[in-house]
């Protein structure tokens, strides 16, 4: 019955949490203090409570000033734990890292440092996305934590609020604070590993070809461009100059390796099947350093062999819908 009527005002509670926060917790670098830090009592405590009234009761009704004497004692320990518990997690500073994308067959991390500059912290818990991370104990020595999380659907995704509690020492009440590190991230299609080689599924493109790769050179005229400082006025377009009055610098490109075409039409399968192959060959393609391209239906990447480039052509097959490339 309790966990119904807990599940029923979970959505509710969730608003008026996310309204009482506000943004003071939508950072990647927090210290807690009073305006940061939560406490109240335990589900323990709320029971220890419980019990202290009810001996207050029986004390006064029977006049037994032992018995009401333990009712104040019950009380005291309750007020103290909560001022213990806050100043346990008073000075904890949490600092984001990052969560790096990943696979769909991979679970998420969450990477935070955990210090303590003020005092030393015991028994800190750290709960993402559904798991929970214990620390012993946290001192002015930075420590790094990583959380793994759960498995998701391929996507792109903004980073779950971290939460951080505490009930130590007695478990009689409850302190907690929230960091959320405005941060997306990305899962890739899961890596569908076939057992076709690598230019099984890619095709040579065409030196005319819009597949071909260029970079800054001084082969082809590519166009002109706005003057930046300090550049050869060799390349300066004086016709243009002579009839606009606008200084306009010429831009030259040369043809990079040719690259490696992946189509996504050209491949069997339902959508998930294809983009999972093509993730699998664009790892090999990285693994290998081949530049590549791919096709997606309304959008045309390609990489001529920088790390960052691959990532980007994964993100897109993250955010990959039919009929249309949500762009990130």
């Amino acid at each position: 019955m309790f966990a119904f009527v807990s599940k029923a005002f979970s959505p509710i509670g969730n608003k008026i949490e996310s309204l009482l926060l506000r943004d003071k917790h939508k950072t990647s670098r927090i210290t807690l203090s009073h305006n940061t830090l939560y406490v109240l009592p335990s589900k323990m405590g709320m029971l220890f409570l419980l019990v202290a009234v009810l001996n207050f009761i029986l004390g006064a009704n029977y006049q037994n000033n032992l018995i009401q004497v333990t009712a104040y004692l019950m009380l005291i320990l309750v007020l103290m734990s909560l001022i213990q518990a806050y100043s346990n997690m008073k000075g904890l500073v949490l600092d984001f890292q990052d969560i790096p994308d990943v696979f769909a067959n991979q679970p998420v991390s969450y990477r935070v440092r955990v210090s303590n500059e003020q005092r030393r912290s015991y028994a800190v818990n750290l709960k993402w996305d559904g798991v929970s991370y214990l620390l012993d104990s946290v001192d002015n020595a930075p420590q790094e934590v990583i959380i793994s999380g759960d498995k998701h659907t391929r996507g792109k995704y903004a980073a779950k609020r971290l939460k951080i509690m505490s009930s130590f020492p007695f478990s009689l009440a409850q302190v907690w604070s929230y960091l959320e590190p405005k941060k997306m991230y990305y899962v890739y299609p899961a890596t569908y590993a076939h057992n076709h080689p690598l230019s099984t599924y890619l095709t040579q493109s065409d030196e005319s070809d819009s597949t071909a790769l260029y970079k800054p050179g001084n082969d082809e005229f590519a166009g002109l461009r706005e003057k930046k400082h300090q550049v050869d006025y060799r390349r300066i377009s004086w016709k243009h100059f002579a009839k606009r009055e606008e200084l306009l610098e010429k831009e030259f490109v040369t043809q990079a390796q040719t690259a490696k075409v992946l189509d996504f039409e050209s491949l069997v399968g339902s959508t998930e099947q294809r983009l999972s192959m093509m993730a699998f060959t664009i790892e090999e393609a990285k693994r290998q350093s081949i530049p590549i391209a791919i096709q997606l239906p309304g959008k045309h990447l390609a990489t001529d062999g920088p790390t960052t480039e691959y990532t980007e052509i994964l993100r897109a097959l993250a955010t990959f819908k039919q009929g249309r490339v949500a762009h990130g």
